[in-house]
């Protein structure tokens, strides 16, 4: 089991900026700043996603035929 010291290595060190810079920052303003930041994308990340999902489970299409008669008549 891992104890909270190998957790927060692993979020300090993690390639994820603003996680890191949340754990990083000793300023608690900044820390908040970077929370929302955080929130803010991540809440946007899952907003496009479902979005583009139930777009794709929706299965639209669209075909256009167009039918082209022309009467030719013999003189």
């Amino acid at each position: 089991m891992s104890s909270a010291s190998d957790l927060r290595k692993f979020v300090e060190s993690t390639s994820v900026r603003g996680v890191s810079r949340i754990f990083k920052s000793d300023d608690i303003v900044r820390r908040i700043l970077w929370i929302i930041a955080v929130v803010f994308c991540l809440a946007m990340l899952i907003f496009q996603l479902t979005n583009v999902v139930s777009q794709y489970l929706r299965y639209e299409f669209s075909t256009v035929t167009t039918i082209d008669i022309r009467l030719h008549t013999v003189r």
